[in-house]
């Protein structure tokens, strides 16, 4: 790996934090510094998501913990899931129509970008200091 050295110039309070992070962790301020630089920077396969997702992924940058709490635990509709595997099940029987085929791209994608979010909102809580909750406080789907 290539490294690089910079220069720049932080707040005072910015750099006690980074400082205080170190100590804390046995680790180089220069460590601290690149593992916080590398969490606050959007992954490539971000440019791969729809541009009104990437839109709302930055906007979540800007929630309150209880709001990214809010999206952590929702859950995908029933009826939603329900309609995804009777469309998954009529492709399989070969039986599916264009306008059902259009509706299942389109439930899928909605149920691709609800999992995006909610571990985009794993990640801000993560990198906020709070712990994910356990698999057991997890809701899950009822009928």
């Amino acid at each position: 790996m290539t490294v690089r050295t910079i220069t720049i110039t932080i707040p005072e309070m910015l750099y006690l934090q980074l400082e205080a992070a170190a100590h804390s962790s046995a680790q180089s301020l220069d460590a601290v510094v690149a593992q916080s630089l590398e969490r606050g920077i959007p992954p490539h396969l971000a440019t791969l998501l729809p541009a009104a997702l990437q839109a709302e992924l930055a906007a979540m940058e800007h929630l309150s913990d209880e709001a990214l709490r809010a999206i952590v635990t929702s859950i995908e509709p029933v009826d939603r899931c329900y309609r995804i595997d009777e469309l998954i099940a009529l492709r399989d029987a070969r039986t599916i129509t264009k306008e059902q085929t259009a509706q299942l791209t389109a439930l899928r994608a909605e149920a691709e970008a609800l999992m995006v979010r909610k571990a985009h909102a794993f990640v801000l809580l993560k990198s906020r200091g709070h712990s994910p909750p356990a698999i057991d406080q997890l809701p899950v789907p009822t009928t």
